[in-house]
């Protein structure tokens, strides 16, 4: 995952630095290309005025005499030079002289200079005619437009490269250490974001110091969800006065408990307990002593069962025991004996010691039923049986109703 940031960071930083050089390079290379090539041929234009310049004197005077030595040399002279392909002297009084090749050549590649006396320098006497190397120039002038490119492509490409280089120490660099780091944080986890020195007072420590707020956000807002979904839970699945498990979770406890005694070949009892004389505690003391004489029985009978098995009330003064992974059927009778013992014990409230009892109806599986919703019925109706015949007792399912 950590080399996997880095890459992926590296991989956009080329991209992006790379499609932008490109798009700049094009733009700049036409530019240059352009201009360096514009300017190379103004440069053989100034060059070749500079040669007429040079020897003007000699051609004006080659004119004036008709001096075709002097002529000669003078376009010797200029041919010399490889911008220049052919030049002729001629006069007004019909004098000319030409020397060089002008096959091939545009009209725009000859210019004329004037020729004037050397007595006054004012009366025109002749021309002098330069046809320029056309094909020389271009090359010379692609020449230094290429080099000229070249040079600036070097200098952008040495430019992109200490700019990639300087963006992933200053940035790329610190971002992907930043992101390898919240990569590493697992949920759950309490770690937090370390915050280098170098940008603690940066974009990178502010990024930072903002993830790690948003992170302490996230654990608190979590750990305040899963607060209030366990408490929604507790409250769904346990009564609210007791605290001890209501009939739904019951029912999950018990298909659990007859499952694992079909396997183990065992017994699981369900007690269905009902209290004696509850109502007259609600109607001659009050509904807040009923409450504390229901809180007594829950404990008393937390306190009856193992840890594996469950303790449950159902409704107003009805309770349920799930005793499971049981070797025999007295071994529920010996549990619901002490359990009435015990419910039986005096109870405090305020300003009044109360007594009640219970009354137990017992329904084992598999004994009586291998149907788990039916062996509730049973313990019901073994509790009603037990409460019709005198109370404080408890009772087995009577076979002769199976």
């Amino acid at each position: 995952m950590k080399s996997l940031i880095g890459q992926r960071l590296a991989t956009r930083l080329i991209v992006i630095v790379g499609a932008s050089l490109l798009a700049f390079s094009l733009i700049a290379a036409a530019f240059t290309y352009r201009h360096a090539y514009q300017h190379e041929r103004a440069m053989a234009v100034d060059l070749q005025k500079q040669l007429v310049r040079t020897v003007q004197v000699q051609a004006e005077v080659a004119a004036f005499a008709a001096n075709e030595p002097i002529a000669r040399g003078v376009i010797e002279g200029l041919l010399a030079n490889p911008i220049v392909l052919a030049a002729r002297i001629e006069s007004t009084e019909g004098f000319k002289l030409e020397l060089g090749s002008r096959q091939q050549v545009g009209s725009n590649a000859t210019r004329s200079y004037p020729l004037f006396s050397p007595v006054d320098h004012i009366e025109p006497i002749g021309t002098l005619v330069v046809t320029q190397n056309d094909a020389q120039v271009e090359q010379a002038a692609v020449q230094a437009a290429q080099l000229q490119t070249l040079l600036m492509l070097a200098q952008v490409l040495i430019a992109a490269l200490i700019m990639a280089a300087v963006l992933r120490l200053m940035m790329v660099n610190p971002i992907t250490r930043l992101a390898e780091a919240m990569a590493a944080i697992h949920p759950g986890s309490s770690a937090r974001l370390e915050i280098d020195k170098r940008h603690a007072d940066d974009e990178i420590g502010m990024l930072s110091l903002s993830a790690n707020a948003m992170l302490a956000a996230a654990e608190t807002a979590l750990a305040e969800v899963t607060e209030q979904r366990n408490e929604l839970e507790r409250l769904a699945t346990h009564d609210h006065l007791t605290g001890l498990p209501t009939m739904r979770l019951a029912e999950d406890r018990l298909h659990i408990a007859c499952s694992a005694a079909r396997r183990n070949s065992t017994k699981v009892a369900l007690l269905f307990i009902d209290l004696d004389g509850f109502k007259a505690i609600n109607d001659n003391y009050s509904h807040e002593a009923g409450d504390t004489v229901l809180k007594q029985v829950a404990h008393r009978l937390q306190e009856n069962v193992r840890a594996e098995d469950t303790a449950a009330r159902i409704g107003g003064d009805e309770f349920l025991v799930i005793l499971g992974n049981l070797p025999d059927a007295l071994a529920s009778t010996i549990a619901a004996n002490n359990i009435i013992n015990t419910i039986s014990q005096p109870i405090q409230i305020p300003g009044s010691t109360l007594v009640l009892g219970a009354s137990i109806g017992i329904a084992l599986f598999p004994d009586h039923t291998d149907d788990v919703k039916a062996l509730r019925h049973m313990a019901d109706h073994a509790m009603y049986r037990v409460k019709h015949s005198g109370k404080g007792r408890f009772g087995l399912v009577d076979p002769l109703i199976m």
